[in-house]
């Protein structure tokens, strides 16, 4: 698909923006180079086509003039036709359905794209170790989540170029005789087991189930909320060993994509969980895991570590795309 345009006449129209991920769409307007009005949330899961959900928002949103374009990000990768299927749903969602519905042209993108082309707009973040960023560099961002996202952002003359990827899909690896215990109960449930699957909303989720299955313990129909909050609180022992666990192999997978991706800018982790257990993030596993990587140790030491705090990363960055036509 052709990027859209931008010129000066182009900012004093209005434009849709969405942020669709397997459990919220949100939607708002864009004028001027900058976001308006309220942000709509509608729950994606009760949505079965995408004509409906886009109405929906349109519906609640437009006020005055509807919008003439929209750039939707979503969480699922970019097919070679433009749609995006989300994946751990299965909404299907394609431009033409939602042109026929806006009434004007639609791209669309994927939801890591954007939160990696957000990076240089964000301005709330939390710093977890490392040294001072270098600005002109690479800089990667992963985000647990409803699933895992992973994307790299890389200077280029005059600005930045981002590169998408489906690496939360890629073999959660083992580094201890704990997480190989981990891996073989896991592999019996699922058999391929992903970053995603011990890295996501469902997969702290799939950590307290089989932590209780190696204590030999039952689990209880614990929430990911629940767990976090039962470990946070050290309430419950299983639940605050599945946390650790969950900040360690995150601090691990932060580290293997800082190396592969050369992330010398810093990696940033944004997602729906981290935010909300920022003091535990701050005394946990997580930076001692990102810096174990043998005879790299110093390389990434040196790369900070940081949590986007930002309230709507995946809105601030598809406006970002929308703007500079990427």
């Amino acid at each position: 698909m052709r990027p859209y345009t931008t010129n000066a006449n182009d900012l004093n129209m209005t434009d849709l923006i969405a942020d669709i991920g397997a459990t919220n769409a949100r939607f708002q307007l864009a004028q001027n180079g900058g976001r308006v009005g309220e942000i709509w949330i509608g729950v994606t899961a009760e949505y079965d086509d995408i004509e409906q959900l886009v109405h929906d928002a349109l519906d609640a949103i437009v006020v005055d003039e509807k919008p003439r374009r929209g750039l939707i990000a979503a969480a699922g990768p970019l097919g070679t036709g433009g749609d995006i299927e989300i994946t751990n749903t299965g909404l299907h969602i394609s431009p033409a359905k939602c042109e026929a519905v806006l009434g004007g042209p639609v791209r669309l993108i994927n939801d890591f794209y954007a939160v990696a082309s957000g990076v240089p707009y964000f301005s709330s973040l939390h710093q977890i170790g490392g040294e001072v960023q270098i600005e002109r560099a690479t800089k990667a961002v992963l985000g647990p989540g409803s699933g895992l996202g992973m994307a790299t952002i890389a200077p280029i003359p005059g600005g930045w170029t981002v590169l998408s990827g489906e690496g939360g899909h890629a073999d959660f690896s083992p580094t201890s005789h704990l997480e190989a215990e981990l891996w073989s109960v896991l592999t019996q449930e699922f058999g391929h087991v992903s970053w995603e699957t011990v890295l996501s909303g469902t997969g702290l989720e799939n950590l307290y189930r089989a932590t209780s299955a190696m204590w030999g313990a039952k689990p209880d129909d614990l929430s990911a909320a629940d767990i976090s909050e039962a470990g946070v609180s050290m309430m419950d022992p299983v639940c605050h060993q599945s946390l650790e666990l969950f900040a360690s192999l995150l601090g691990c997978a932060a580290g293997n994509l800082a190396l592969t991706v050369g992330a010398t800018g810093g990696v940033y982790i944004a997602g729906g969980i981290a935010p909300r257990i920022l003091d535990f993030l701050d005394t946990s596993p997580l930076r001692r895991r990102f810096e174990e990587k043998g005879l790299m140790q110093d390389y990434v030491k040196a790369i900070p570590l940081y949590v986007v705090t930002e309230t709507e990363p995946g809105l601030i960055g598809t406006l970002a795309c929308l703007n500079e036509g990427a």
